[in-house]
């Protein structure tokens, strides 16, 4: 679609770099992520923060149910508990249910317990049948177990401490157990990795039956080991045609087996088992973040006005101890978001996703001016190349698109800063 020359340009150009008016705040359910900060061993490639010394747990458990009672807020409506990590699968069930039991005690939360969505990240071969009966009497209703591949070679490159065969019993446990929402992580874009290679691990993990799929393209992080290897050149990376040749197969190979590919990794198999808690992130809805690292984001009113912040917690285990033990929220750092950084950021998760920018909102956020006039010579780029296009009052990515996200981030940001 080509825009017609618009005398309104000018307009629109000062216009942007006037103050928009605040945003409305969101009605949508907040959400509430809890970091455990345990794994047995730490993998190479990753950069969340985790610690492997499992005798702070039980502490840690207490002093947690601690920020949650300091930062209680009994009239915020949540309904989804996502508990992340680190190793969530390594809390005890009695661990579990304490620390569930807290967080309904400090929120508000849905009347119908099934509109309740409590996520746990589970590691394969970590837990028997009886746990995930254990956890699932305590609300836990959606799995996402960390699988990362059905082939034990790639695991070994990967230092997993699970094999592919413990993956599938950990399936077929929880599935014993009752579970009926499970999902699955994948990784690709390992070296030397071929679409015959991840192509086995795809056709694996639907013999599974999983709900929900997650493929994530592997990549070398600061400061972590595996970056340290490539560094010095013990790993060559996969080169970036290749690896874009996966993620089209990827996305082509789920669609055709009826999944929905509604974020740029995440594929569900209908529209009830999308990630809730996910889209929270991607739909800029409230989310409270407890635990080391943790991040949140979220809204105050001061007369008239809505401030969006943003605020995250102390990395360190025990920094983290100490403060909550001495009634100090361990609050690292928290700013308040700019308009401007609010449409950026609108922008960013926005394009991740299947639905892609909401025009309305975006207007709504910017002022007068249109979106089609603004970024004009974007969408004309985004057309030319088959990357996106303008469908109804929605500005999506293709897949092709989707492989080139960060330069067309590029493009939407110095539109506006200009």
């Amino acid at each position: 679609m080509l825009l017609k020359n618009n005398n309104n340009d000018e307009r629109c150009a000062i216009a942007v770099h006037s103050p928009p008016p605040p945003p409305p705040p969101t009605t949508a359910a907040a959400g509430i992520y809890i970091h455990i900060p345990f794994c047995i061993r730490k993998c190479p490639y990753c950069d969340f923060y985790s610690i492997s010394d499992l005798s702070f747990k039980k502490r840690f458990v207490t002093d947690l149910i601690k920020e949650l009672e300091m930062r209680a807020d009994p009239a915020l409506i949540v309904d989804t508990i996502y508990f992340g990590g680190g190793t969530p699968s390594l809390l005890t069930s009695g661990e579990l249910e304490k620390i569930v039991a807290a967080v309904t005690k400090s929120f508000k939360f849905p009347n119908k317990r099934q509109d309740l969505q409590i996520t746990m990240e589970v590691n394969p071969g970590s837990v028997k049948e009886s746990y995930f009966k254990e956890i699932r009497e305590y609300g836990v209703n959606r799995l996402s177990v960390g699988v990362q591949s059905f082939q034990n070679r790639k695991l070994s490159f990967l230092e997993r401490i699970h094999s592919a065969d413990a993956s599938r019993q950990t399936i077929l446990s929880a599935r014993d157990a009752g579970f009926d929402d499970i999902g699955i992580d994948l990784m690709y874009g390992l070296p030397e990795e071929t679409e015959k290679i991840w192509l086995a691990d795809l056709e694996a993990a639907l013999e599974c039956h999983p709900e929900h799929i997650s493929c994530y393209m592997l990549s070398y992080e600061s400061d972590t080991p595996m970056f340290a290897a490539y560094k010095r050149g013990d790993i060559k990376p996969l080169d970036d045609g290749k690896a874009a040749s996966l993620f089209k197969l990827t996305s082509e190979y789920l669609v055709s087996k009826g999944f929905s590919h509604y974020e740029i990794s995440n594929f569900a198999a209908t529209l009830e088992h999308q990630s809730i808690h996910n889209k929270k992130y991607w739909e800029m809805v409230t989310y409270l973040g407890f635990g080391p690292s943790a991040h949140s984001y979220y809204f105050q009113l001061l007369s008239d006005n809505a401030l969006f912040k943003r605020s995250w917690n102390t990395k360190s285990v025990h920094k983290y101890l100490s403060l909550i033990e001495n009634g100090i929220l361990p609050v690292a750092e928290q700013e308040t978001l700019t308009n401007e950084q609010q449409l950026i950021e609108m922008i960013m998760v926005s394009l991740r996703t299947d639905k892609g920018i909401d025009i309305k909102s975006f207007e709504q956020l910017y002022g007068e001016c249109q979106f089609e006039i603004i970024f004009k010579d974007v969408i004309n780029q985004l057309e030319k190349r088959s990357w996106g296009k303008i469908e109804g009052e929605r500005c999506r990515l293709t897949n092709d698109g989707w492989l080139f996200l960060d330069t067309i981030l590029r493009w939407f940001v110095n539109k506006m800063l200009k």
